[in-house]
């Protein structure tokens, strides 16, 4: 049986819905607002031809179109924007899922913008490496806010189910959380 496409499914665009989710979660855009910072930013990649191809062929790590995206919107509105692991050595697990839970623990008005990388056995390469924006996190599992709307999408990250480098991925762990990514946003105080 024929299923149809979802957006997203064609599109090369999930660190653009991470970033727009954690506006939403922090400042609560609505669609009409989220489709302005959306058609924005693909006009600004419009007039940069490489930089457009490179989102779009996937040649990029999408890293500097969601600081960018995050710097545009500071300029519109009051955000904070952290990130703690941008010039660390790759932290351990635990480190990542402590700043997770510290953060979101208040769990107002707050997000996280980070990407991941999934294997389907320890030995292969990735098979998907994604933006996601993650809402609350409880004592066992970090729960994501995701744009995808696959049955095999991942909405959840449990505790020790995750690896911080690529190296160390295994058979009970084959999710690559890649900690320099990671984008704290909340309103500022």
């Amino acid at each position: 049986m024929l299923k149809p496409f979802y957006q997203g499914k064609l599109d090369t665009f999930c660190a653009m819905y991470a970033v727009l989710n954690a506006l939403r979660l922090t400042h609560g855009i609505r669609v009409l607002k989220a489709r302005d910072i959306l058609n924005e930013t693909l006009l600004a990649l419009a007039g940069s031809p490489d930089a457009f191809r490179a989102v779009l062929l996937q040649e990029t790590d999408y890293l500097n179109l969601v600081d960018g995206m995050l710097r545009a919107q500071q300029k519109k509105f009051p955000l904070e924007v952290r990130k703690p692991f941008a010039d660390a050595d790759k932290p351990s697990e635990e480190e990542v899922w402590a700043c997770c839970r510290e953060w979101l623990t208040p769990r107002t008005s707050r997000a996280i913008i980070f990407r991941f990388s999934r294997n389907l056995t320890p030995d292969g390469p990735p098979v998907n490496r994604h933006w996601t924006t993650a809402d609350r996190i409880d004592a066992e599992t970090l729960h994501l806010f995701d744009c995808s709307h696959e049955a095999e999408a991942i909405l959840n990250i449990r505790k020790g189910s995750f690896v911080t480098r690529p190296e160390a991925v295994d058979a009970g762990r084959l999710l690559c959380i890649q900690p320099e990514t990671l984008r704290l946003l909340r309103l500022p105080f």
